[in-house]
């Protein structure tokens, strides 16, 4: 029995070390990899060499310039951002061997060169500086190329809302370092103090800035104040152009949408037709707007708000610092909501992007050039410097100011020169939404067809 279990234990014994001696293949995972040297000597003798981690080569342009067109705003020497811009410059034009050239030209002449390099094929720059209703027809005719290759948008640097703002029929077009093109509401603050007026930032902080109140207040500005029987102070002093604008998007409504892959012009559409009749019925029923006549109404109400006769004004974020006679102070908040919003809304007709021809031959390179030129880290100090020029009456409005820029909705209305009749139609000759807007839903969609539908299809 003791013999037995003896030869059973060698015969075991044997297979364990032939099984060892035929499994010696070093485990990938836990055993010295085969091609390093398993022994101390040659480690010693021949040391493994790290090799560090290659980078990419930076790019060489050889020279060649990178070229930049716009009617505004070049590097200027003698100011902290000018200097600033320029050593950066400096630093970038080495860095890629390279030179940047500024293209000034006159407002609204990038577009006609567009237009005409691409019949000569000689690009007029590689980055162009458009308006947006510039842009939109340049891009359904072919003339400004995508970018969606040569940018990260997701990455933090840009500004809130790009990818919204900078694209169309859902590629990626227009860029900017920071949002510049943006609306509000300016108050005379000196004026709602002494008539007793709740302040509007106080109205948003308990989410009562609504028509109703804007109304309201509206209604308790306007009056006669030396008792000829003459109003000579008012709620608003605004051209009725601008002001529908703002109001039909305010209540969230549209002067156009896309059904079917083709631009409509919604003229039954009820919540734009509600923000009509309110814009209308503040001209001609309520009387709390300023009369005007359609025609030089824009210089008026700037006239009439900056001598302190109009509690509040429509305006853009520069527009404040144009109002160099004006000795009250002013406020600035976001246009109130409409009934039919659960947001406030930025929305401008003006809005600068930077966009790329179709026909400039370096886009990759511009692209990587471009931004490693911008300060990003100064953006939000240029921002407040912007805000701090716009002659203010508090903090609270320039934080306002810097903060309105994060929900901008930039629109482009190509409906064949009508809005203004529209408009004008309603606040003026005080007629009523529906009737203005079958009567002129063809012309305006065939504004839409030609300037969009059309062009698109080409």
């Amino acid at each position: 029995m003791h013999k037995s279990k003896a030869i059973l234990f060698l015969v075991l014994f044997v297979l364990l070390v032939v099984s060892a001696c035929s499994n010696n293949t070093p485990n990938p995972t836990t055993d010295t990899p085969a091609n390093k040297p398993t022994t101390e000597n040659t480690d010693k003798e021949n040391p493994v060499k790290e090799e560090p981690p290659s980078e990419e080569p930076v790019l060489d342009m050889k020279g060649e310039p990178i070229k930049i067109m716009l009617w505004y705003g070049e590097p200027v020497a003698g100011t902290e951002e000018g200097d600033l811009v320029i050593a950066r410059q400096k630093e970038i034009e080495k860095k890629y061997n390279t030179t940047i050239e500024w293209v000034k030209v006159p407002w609204g002449e990038p577009i006609q060169m567009i237009t005409a390099a691409a019949l000569s094929g000689t690009p007029v720059a590689d980055i162009v500086a458009l308006d947006r209703y510039h842009a939109i027809p340049a891009i359904n005719q072919g003339l400004v190329q995508p970018i969606d290759d040569y940018f990260d948008f997701a990455d933090t640097k840009w500004p809130k809302g790009i990818k919204d703002f900078g694209s169309w029929n859902g590629k990626m077009y227009g860029f900017t370092e920071r949002v510049t093109g943006s609306a509000g509401l300016y108050y005379n603050k000196t004026l709602f103090e002494r008539e007793g007026l709740p302040d509007p930032h106080d109205l948003i902080a308990e989410d009562k800035w609504t028509w109703d109140t804007f109304l309201d207040i509206a209604k308790k500005a306007t009056k006669d104040t030396n008792g000829d029987g003459v109003t000579d102070q008012w709620g608003l002093a605004n051209e009725a152009g601008t002001l529908a604008r703002i109001m039909v998007y305010a209540n969230n409504g549209s002067m156009m949408e896309q059904k079917d892959g083709k631009w409509v012009f919604p003229a039954e559409d009820p919540n734009m037709i509600e923000a009509l009749r309110f814009m209308g019925d503040m001209f001609t029923t309520h009387k709390v707007i300023a009369p005007n006549d359609g025609n030089d109404d824009y210089n008026e109400s700037q006239t009439l708000f900056s001598s302190g006769k109009a509690a509040m004004v429509t305006g853009e974020l520069w527009e404040g610092a144009e109002r160099k006679t004006m000795t009250d102070e002013q406020g600035f908040v976001y246009f109130p909501k409409g009934p039919k919003a659960s947001e406030y809304v930025n929305n401008v007709a003006n809005f600068i992007m930077w966009y790329m021809p179709a026909n400039a031959t370096k886009p990759k390179e511009a692209a990587t050039i471009w931004q490693d030129l911008i300060l990003w880290d100064r953006i939000d100090k240029l921002k407040r410097e912007d805000a701090e020029k716009q002659n203010l009456a508090s903090e609270q409005d320039i934080e306002m100011m810097m903060k309105i820029t994060d929900i901008v909705q930039p629109v482009f209305l190509p409906l064949g020169g009508l809005f203004g009749e529209i408009t004008n139609s309603i606040a003026i000759k005080g007629e009523s939404p529906e009737t203005v807007l079958q009567r002129s839903k063809q012309t305006a969609q065939e504004g839409l067809d030609t300037n969009l539908n059309t062009a698109a299809a080409k």
